[in-house]
C-alpha cells in the first residue's frame, strides 16, 4: 500500500517520514509529493493559492497510482477540493489530529511557530467543532523565528532534529497546560512529527502527532476502499495554472513547506 503526503519535500536521502513506520502496518510506502507552489501563507490570498498548490500535487499522487493522500500539514490546505477531485481517501493531518486530541476531553494545542501562524489550527477548530474543548493555542516559537527558517541550519532544520533546546521549550509549554487542565494534547505542525516520540515519554498526558494520526486513518481508509485515481475532468486545467507560478521563488512556508527529517 501506498500513502502519498502532499506537501512533504522530497530530500536528499530515500527515507520519507521515518519515524510513522512504527504505527503502519508492514510494506506501507510513504511518498512525497510536494506543493509546486512555495508562497508563504500569511493572508487569505496565498492560503487559497496553496489549496491549488495541495490539490494539483494530490492530483499528481492519484495518477501516480497512491492508494491514499495525507494533508503533511495540520492547516489542510485543499481538503475539500481534494475529496471532490480524487477517487482514493484524502486525510487532513489537522482534522485528524484534532478528532484523537478530543477524544481524551480537554485538549490544548503545542506549536513551534509563533502566534501569527495559529490561524491554520484555529479555523480547523471552528470548522470541525472542537474549539470548546481546547484550552488554547501554546507558541515555542517568537515572530523572528520566521526569519530564520531556510538556512541549512536554521530553524525548520533545528525542529527537524528535535534539538533539545527547542525540545525543553515544547515540554515546558506542555506543562503549563497540563497545568491549567489539559487532558492530552496535539502538536501544532507535521513538521514536529520527529520529535513527537521523545516529547511524549517527557510528558503525563497523551501527546497527538496529527500526522502520525492522519496516516493511520489513511491505511484504513485505503484497505476499505477499490476507487483508484481522480475523480475529476479538471486536472490538466488545475496543472496549467500551477505551471504558470511553479518556477517562482520559494518563499519557505514554514506551515506547508515540511522538510524531510534529517
Amino acid at each position: 500500500m501506498q500513502i502519498g503526503l502532499l506537501g512533504t519535500v522530497r530530500g536528499m536521502s530515500s527515507a520519507i517520514r521515518p519515524e510513522l513506520r512504527a504505527d503502519l502496518p508492514a510494506g506501507t510506502i510513504l511518498s512525497a509529493w510536494p506543493s509546486r507552489i512555495g508562497v508563504f501563507p500569511s493572508t487569505p490570498v496565498e492560503r487559497a493559492m496553496q489549496d491549488i498548490g495541495h490539490m494539483e500535487a494530490g492530483l499528481s499522487a492519484a495518477e501516480a497510482g497512491v492508494d491514499a493522500v495525507v494533508i503533511d500539514s495540520v492547516a489542510d490546505y485543499g481538503r475539500d477540493a481534494l475529496r471532490a477531485a480524487l477517487a482514493i481517501p484524502v486525510v487532513g493531518s489537522g482534522e485528524a489530529g484534532l478528532a484523537a486530541a478530543a477524544v481524551h476531553g480537554r485538549f490544548a494545542i503545542v506549536t513551534v511557530w509563533p502566534r501569527s501562524m495559529n490561524f491554520a489550527a484555529e479555523s480547523l477548530l471552528h470548522i470541525h467543532g472542537h474549539a470548546e474543548s481546547c484550552l488554547g493555542i501554546r507558541n515555542v516559537g517568537h515572530e523572528d523565528v520566521l526569519g530564520m527558517i531556510a538556512d541549512p541550519d536554521g530553524y525548520l532544520s533545528r525542529v527537524n532534529r528535535a534539538e533539545a533546546s527547542i525540545l525543553d521549550q515544547v515540554v515546558t509549554e506542555i506543562d503549563a497546560a497540563i497545568a491549567e487542565g489539559a487532558e492530552a494534547i496535539m502538536l501544532g505542525c507535521t513538521c514536529m512529527s520527529p520529535m513527537a516520540a521523545k516529547v511524549a515519554v517527557a510528558v503525563s498526558v497523551p501527546v497527538i502527532n496529527p500526522l502520525a494520526e492522519a496516516a493511520k486513518r489513511a491505511v484504513v481508509l485505503a484497505r476499505n476502499g477499490a476507487a483508484k485515481g481522480v475523480a475529476t475532468d479538471r486536472a490538466d486545467l488545475v496543472r496549467r495554472m500551477v505551471d504558470a507560478i511553479a518556477g517562482e521563488a520559494d518563499e519557505n512556508c514554514p506551515v506547508c513547506v515540511v522538510a524531510e527529517a534529517f
